[in-house]
């Protein structure tokens, strides 16, 4: 977990940890920030991963969130990675744009294992 983090972030990504009972945050900024919709408004998504230990994409919300550190804080040992985006008038395109970059990766390494599997028939 990042020990520091900043005062004020548009964004985070979350990711399980290696060591027990932590989990990595990368805080961000954007360039456009917009102004918030509602107070305490945040997209979030949660990828998790199958069977095979692929990843695949679980969800995603807007919730209302006091203290989104301290959310994701609370998802230590589930297993699960994402993002959490503050909702403003100009974030919808880059939630929209992320989530798509991320399906898309998300079946490219489907694909590949899939083949690789195949490859190895």
């Amino acid at each position: 977990m990042n020990d520091n983090p900043p005062s004020i972030f548009d964004g985070l990504y979350f990711l399980p940890s290696e060591k027990e009972n932590t989990i990595e945050m990368h805080f961000f900024t954007l360039h456009d920030q917009g102004t918030p919709v509602q107070q305490n408004l945040y997209h979030i998504a949660f990828f998790d991963r199958d069977k095979n230990g692929n990843p695949q994409f679980d969800g995603s919300f807007e919730a209302i969130l006091g203290d989104p550190k301290a959310y994701v804080t609370n998802l230590i040992g589930a297993e699960t990675y994402g993002c959490i985006l503050r909702k403003t008038d100009t974030s919808g395109k880059w939630w929209n744009d992320y989530l798509k970059r991320a399906l898309q990766k998300i079946m490219l390494m489907k694909m590949k294992t899939a083949l690789e599997s195949i490859a190895k028939n």
